[in-house]
């Protein structure tokens, strides 16, 4: 399904019949036809339920389109929510902004001027790290710190999630090196909240989402209980995965709401006369780039800097983002006054390259260009391949061992190589336990977030450590009864 609502107005005449269409209109109606056709091929292709874009042209018009139903099984209509994932972090960036201009805030204090509590295993290091260093993302502070991604409730998840930074080793100095990391931006709401003396949401609400017009935005658990389910894939299916929040993650991850809100935010960043919350220098200052990630690619204030349209004339400001279920994405093209909001409500760990591959190829076309190809993650049919033979394996050698059993199986010549063998089936099948169980989930943020981003594979780790441990009891019966009988 493709609805794209144009806003035209013209003068009435007094001949019947329309009026001939100006040439530019003509062609930015065909832009805006074959963005739309881009990104609805792409949601066809990439199996996603439900979306909804939006492309703010030069002159002011706004074009939504919407795609599919919900987790409810409810059409996707403009007032459809979705989480954003790391969308929130330039939202975040845009309220230290406001209380930079404020003076409550400056960029190049250390943070613990605002928040004494905070410390790192290296404490001279943390006392260096600067709320520029936060939201550059150069902190020193390692993916995986174990204080995103939280489901249960606290009484204090900010001050929680910043004492349990505690015994975290950082791995470079601070402003050296680009390292993506949500916890930057847990702590990033917490001097926000320090700051402001009021919870993080409730500043957020009053000095960002209120101002500029994000009126349903989606920033708190009572707020996310309206979110419909999100889908993941599983063996090349949508499958539905709850709506989950974390109290700290609209600073980092877990902020959302309709399209509306999101086009109301990228306004803001074009710097639409009356439509943002901070000066033209501030924007302008959060869009430069400042930390390298790769080339051609740098990380701003909250902002990636891209300078893969630089051909077309154009750099591109951007961030995408993804939580459980749900992948969005605000693409601003500054030069040419245009920006491609976009949020859909599939996501999978392993799909990261099509579906936010798709938003990037749609902005180039926005650009004026023509899209590239999108990858793909080669490693996960692999992946789901190799566990699947591996599940099969160990359940069909374990029918055979209990075959065996059945027809009654011979006596031991050498009780210990039988005893040997039994310890290294039991030896075996617990580090099988271990990787599957203990070792490959703990790569994600948590065990929670593992099943939410990549189903198929953590069932099948499951299903493989069940049957190892299947196996190895067969494996060592059959031992026992041949020792048995050997007696």
């Amino acid at each position: 399904m493709h609805t794209t609502a144009i806003a035209v107005m013209a003068a009435l005449a007094p001949l019947a019949g329309p009026l001939p269409q100006a040439p530019q209109d003509e062609a930015q109606n065909d832009l805006i036809a074959t963005v739309g056709d881009y990104l609805d091929s792409s949601f066809e292709a990439n199996g996603v339920p439900g979306a909804a874009y939006a492309i703010l042209s030069p002159d002011g018009d706004v074009n939504t389109a919407v795609w599919g139903e919900d987790g409810n099984g409810d059409r996707v209509d403009e007032s459809t929510p979705f989480l954003w994932g790391s969308v929130a972090k330039p939202v975040t960036a845009t309220a230290a902004m406001t209380l930079v201009e404020d003076g409550l805030l400056d960029l190049d204090e250390p943070v613990v001027t605002y928040l004494p509590d905070f410390a790192l295993a290296d404490r001279a290091h943390s006392d260096r790290i600067t709320m520029r260093h936060l939201l550059e993302q150069t902190t020193g502070l390692p993916e995986g710190t174990g204080i995103t991604d939280r489901y249960d409730r606290r009484e204090d998840p900010y001050g929680e999630a910043v004492a349990d930074l505690a015994d975290v080793e950082p791995f470079a100095e601070p402003g050296e090196t680009f390292e993506y990391a949500s916890a930057n931006y847990v702590v990033a709401g917490a001097v926000i909240e320090a700051v402001a003396g009021v919870p993080y949401a409730a500043y957020l609400e009053a000095a960002v989402l209120g101002p500029i017009g994000m009126d349903d935005a989606v920033a708190t658990a009572e707020a996310t209980a309206g979110v419909a389910d999100g889908f993941a894939p599983a063996f090349g299916q949508a499958m539905r995965v709850e709506t989950r929040f974390d109290q700290t993650g609209p600073s980092y991850g877990y902020l959302g709401g309709d399209i509306g809100d999101l086009t109301a935010f990228a306004f803001a960043h074009l710097g639409r006369e009356g439509s943002g919350v901070v000066s033209a220098e501030s924007l302008a200052l959060m869009h430069a780039g400042a930390a390298e990630v790769s080339e051609g690619l740098d990380y701003g204030l909250g902002w990636r800097v891209d300078s893969r349209n630089e051909d077309l004339g154009t750099s591109m400001v951007w961030h995408t983002g993804a939580a459980p279920g749900f992948a969005a994405g605000v693409l601003l093209l500054p030069e040419l006054d245009r920006a491609l909001v976009v949020a859909q409500n599939r996501y999978g760990h392993f799909e990261d390259a099509p579906l936010i591959g798709a938003m990037l190829g749609a902005a180039r076309i926005l650009a004026g260009g023509v899209a590239g190809p999108v990858g793909v993650d080669p490693v996960y049919p692999g992946v789901l391949a190799v566990l699947s033979v591996l599940v099969v394996a160990a359940l069909g050698l374990a029918v055979w061992s209990l075959v065996r059993l059945g027809k009654g199986p011979k006596p031991a010549g050498r009780k210990g190589l039988v005893l040997a063998g039994a310890v290294c089936w039991v030896f075996v099948a617990g580090a099988v336990v271990y990787v599957s169980w203990v070792v490959v989930p703990g790569l994600a943020p948590s065990r929670a977030v593992f099943f939410l981003l990549a189903p198929d594979v953590a069932w099948l780790l499951v299903g493989l450590g069940v049957a190892a441990l299947v196996l190895a009891a067969a494996r060592v019966w059959l031992g026992l009864v041949r020792l048995r009988r050997a007696a």
